[in-house]
């Protein structure tokens, strides 16, 4: 397979590239704030892991696929997982989360005030990354990309802002959900495919194909994982049978259930969620046409981001087939 052969090329690089670009800036006396950063990372103990380095991934491949040049796109694609990485260290905080990886978080190791701290230094250094594309392109580029930067960054906290308020809400529309996954999912994964497309100087209509393409793919890869937290194989998802509706996390079939089923919302607000009844609350999801509805969703963005991918490459060259190999690998899952 082309995408398990650049996965090997590139994914190295691109670690490679993210501890260079860390190690080339001036801690000074905060050198403890280095090693919280690279813990974070994944880098700075044996048991570190990290995620799957999907995002930057996808525009050196987007790159690639345009006849684009990798090192001129590979700023931009470094500063693309800092951001992503400033907002696990937020997200770890505003959900109280103590394990990321199977180690205890930053806020969990070091305390709140320095997690915030590192979050913030994490946030500036990908600031720092998208801007040196004015060495490996030029400022015109640096600047464009730069300013979509931001407004992805502002997408980000706006779905972040609406993910924290549907804690406290007792009336979620289906529709503000989608504009959440859309900030919180789906934002940085378009900004990701439409960052290869600028380093390789495409025209408009390509670049409005490349975010939607992205942004179609966020959201479809989102909306399945919602599939999954209620209905997944927990032999091949790793975790027990409707997880979500365990810990009461308001996913799109269960602010679906909550709108169309009275039976489903009043047993939601009066019984206690465990393993002997969560069959039961599954069940009811089905009966109300949740399980229908959100895959019915799925398929739509799933074809949306086949449509831009198709429209954009007409013909095949290594990088597109990876490209169409990692789309069918992430939206075609069943873990």
């Amino acid at each position: 397979m082309i995408l398990t052969i650049l996965q090997k090329q590139l994914l190295p690089e691109i670690e490679n590239r993210l501890k260079y670009f860390l190690q080339s800036l001036n801690f000074g006396q905060s050198l403890r704030l280095y090693e919280m950063i690279s813990y974070h990372m994944g880098w700075e103990d044996e048991g570190g892991s990290h995620g799957k380095r999907i995002r930057p991934f996808l525009s050196l491949l987007c790159a690639g696929a345009l006849n684009g040049s990798i090192q001129n796109t590979m700023p931009g694609a470094v500063a693309i997982e800092y951001l992503h990485n400033f907002t696990l260290i937020h997200d770890d905080i505003e959900d109280n989360s103590p394990i990321r990886h199977g180690r205890p978080t930053l806020w969990q190791k070091w305390g709140l005030a320095q997690a915030v701290n590192a979050g913030d230094a994490l946030f500036s250094i990908a600031q720092l990354s998208i801007l040196s594309l004015n060495e490996t392109c030029d400022e015109v580029t640096a600047l464009k990309a730069s300013k979509a930067f931001n407004h992805t960054c502002l997408h980000l906290t706006r779905g972040q802002y609406l993910d924290i308020a549907f804690e406290s809400s007792q009336d979620i529309d289906v529709s503000t959900y989608f504009d959440m996954i859309g900030g919180k999912t789906a934002a940085l994964i378009g900004f990701s495919t439409y960052l290869g497309g600028l380093t390789a100087h495409v025209g408009e209509r390509q670049l409005e194909l490349l975010e939607a393409f992205g942004s179609s793919l966020g959201m479809a890869f989102q909306i399945q994982d919602d599939y999954l937290g209620i209905w997944g194989d927990p032999h091949k998802t790793g975790k027990s049978a409707a997880t979500d509706l365990l810990t009461r996390k308001k996913s799109l079939p269960i602010l679906f259930g909550l709108k169309h089923s009275k039976d489903f919302k009043n047993i939601w607000n009066k019984e206690k969620i465990s393993a002997e009844n969560v069959d039961t609350f599954a069940k009811m999801l089905v009966a109300c046409g949740a399980q229908d509805f959100i895959q019915a969703k799925a398929q739509q963005y799933t074809e949306k981001a086949f449509k831009a991918l198709h429209e954009l490459f007409p013909t095949e060259n290594e990088y597109i087939k990876a490209l169409n190999e990692l789309t069918e690998t992430l939206l075609n899952r069943n873990s």
